[in-house]
């Protein structure tokens, strides 16, 4: 749920509404949510027939669908507090946004520098599977 709210700019023109950094999250993490649910249709019918051999397998397939409901209830969360936050709050996330090391993610969630480009973050490993 994306909500419509002017960006508070104060003396510094880096500032934001924490209503809409709270919707911004929640939306991500209800993408998140339905990526989880997608995964977890996919590899259900390999974890029921695992169970089969070892009933832990269920345990596995019960702990995924938790964490499905987990970040939906999170993402519904912030979506009802972005709707009740004052709006003059208003936080620089700049330095809380510097962790975030992917950039698609940085530019959904608006947390770009200056230029339009998210942060500079060393270069590391890549795993392939």
């Amino acid at each position: 749920m994306t909500i419509s709210s002017p960006c508070y700019e104060s003396a510094d023109a880096s500032t934001v509404a924490m209503r809409d950094v709270a919707d911004r999250i929640g939306n991500e993490l209800a993408e998140l949510a339905v990526a989880i649910h997608r995964l977890q249709m996919l590899i259900s019918p390999l974890l029921n027939e695992a169970a089969l051999r070892n009933p832990v397998h269920l345990q596995e397939l019960q702990d995924i669908d938790h964490i499905y409901q987990k970040v939906g209830n999170l993402a519904e969360f912030l979506a009802a507090l972005a709707l009740i936050l004052p709006e003059q709050w208003v936080l620089d996330p700049s330095t809380a946004s510097q962790v975030i090391t992917l950039s698609a993610l940085a530019s959904r969630l608006g947390f770009l520098g200056d230029d339009g480009i998210a942060v500079d973050h060393p270069a590391g490993d890549c795993d392939f599977f």
